[in-house]
């Protein structure tokens, strides 16, 4: 290093960077600018590559091969899909098919977080008979006939323990299960006429689901009047929308929310949790809408015993209640629950008054008194994450409507 003499002058020169400011002197390395269309080219790349593997994945649902609600576990309904197109009855299981399989945990799981141990195990292993219901061979006859939806159909209990099953075996009598899941008051109608009358039955009992029945009223009627497009059909099975679902999961709010704890004779406790769709419908206000679905199911019924009486076999309605209604006497609710506060609606009332108006001659049953009275004798008549009946649920229903049928001898 040279010195600098004493007493002489340092004059530094700043010289201009390339981009024409002051400061060092650095080159850029070559490639390494990127210009914003080049970035804009990139974000477009990845996007459009997102999109070609999601038509991909889409393609299996769009053409009805894959259900992805199913695989990601966010389509609750518990089985599998075996149902064939009808014109009057939108769909019916398919004739002389076989079903079996499993699923852990109920409908709850649409609306709440459940720890895994209250989960229940659902396992079906069903077999049709030649009209698509669950009996164990093709009936000619039979002395009574059950019409209704998934609580007369029984897909989660065997078939000795179905509620048509206990009944054939307290009545002494062959017992015809005309059940499908999904179906309302009008497809059930369709029932008696097509399934039911054939068999000349000497009765004719018809379950009505407080949780659901009269909704299917309306969902039938919209259905009828312009059915659902290929969209929304593709859209319900698609991976975008049970992929958001289930990333949804992860806000959604504790159990304990809506739950409630029955207590024994002997001192166990049992959680149970009520969830919106089902169980809260009983301590809804019934809109216009619910009473004018009612008013429908009335005429619907009105017919129903027509034909029965015409046929010379009685008609018996049996009102089955949602879990809440059944459990809300025995049932202690936690400080978070929001149970504490619902009211019951006056459905119940309202349904047997408007059967009643119908005729004299029809039976009617309320299940309430029974499944109050069991679960307060230690008995679980509904699954505790969901609101069908267990197999204990099954014998009481089949228990009240065989006693019913022996008061008239």
């Amino acid at each position: 290093m040279r010195r600098i003499p004493a007493g002489s002058t340092l004059i530094i020169v700043k010289m201009p960077n390339h981009a024409g400011q002051i400061g060092p002197s650095r080159q850029q390395p070559a490639g390494a600018s990127i210009s914003k269309s080049e970035v804009r080219q990139g974000i477009g790349l990845v996007l459009a590559s997102l999109a070609l593997a999601l038509l991909l994945i889409e393609i299996p649902a769009s053409i009805n091969l894959v259900d992805y609600g199913r695989i990601l576990g966010v389509n609750r309904d518990l089985l599998p899909r075996d149902r064939i197109a009808d014109p009057e009855l939108i769909h019916i299981s398919r004739p002389r098919s076989h079903i079996a399989g499993s699923a852990q945990g109920g409908s709850a799981l649409l609306y709440y977080r459940i720890e895994k141990s209250d989960l229940t195990l659902f396992q079906w292993d069903v077999t049709r008979d030649g009209n698509g219901f669950r009996n164990a061979a093709d009936l000619k006859s039979a002395a009574i006939a059950v019409i209704g939806d998934s609580f007369v159909e029984g897909m989660t209990v065997p078939y000795e323990k179905t509620i048509t099953s206990v009944l054939a075996r307290l009545q002494g009598k062959v017992v015809a299960n005309l059940g499908q899941s999904g179906y309302g008051p009008q497809q059930e109608l369709i029932v008696l006429k097509r399934y039911g009358v054939p068999l000349r039955p000497r009765t004719v009992v018809w379950m009505f689901y407080e949780g659901n029945d009269l909704s299917d009223v309306v969902q039938y009627d919209r259905y009828m009047r312009r059915h659902p497009g290929w969209w929304s059909q593709f859209w319900g099975r698609s991976f975008t929308l049970s992929f958001l679902r289930r990333v949804q999961r992860f806000t959604m709010p504790p159990g304990t929310r809506a739950s409630g704890t029955v207590r024994g004779p002997g001192g166990q406790t049992s959680t149970t949790y009520f969830f919106d769709r089902l169980s809260a419908f009983s301590a809804t206000r019934l809109s216009a809408e619910n009473l004018k679905a009612l008013d429908e199911t009335r005429n619907t019924l009105a017919e129903a015993h027509a034909i029965c009486a015409a046929q010379g076999c009685r008609l018996a309605v049996v009102f089955i209640p949602t879990g809440f209604r059944a459990l809300q006497p025995v049932c202690q609710f936690p400080r978070e629950s929001i149970c504490r506060n619902w009211v019951l609606n006056d459905l119940p009332e309202r349904f047997r008054k408007s059967v009643e108006s119908i005729s004299p001659e029809i039976g009617y049953i309320d299940l309430t008194p029974r499944f109050t009275a069991a679960a307060r004798n230690g008995a679980a008549p509904y699954y505790r994450d969901d609101d069908h009946w267990t197999e204990q649920g099954h014998a009481i229903a089949a228990e009240a409507v065989s006693d019913y049928l022996l008061s008239l001898r």
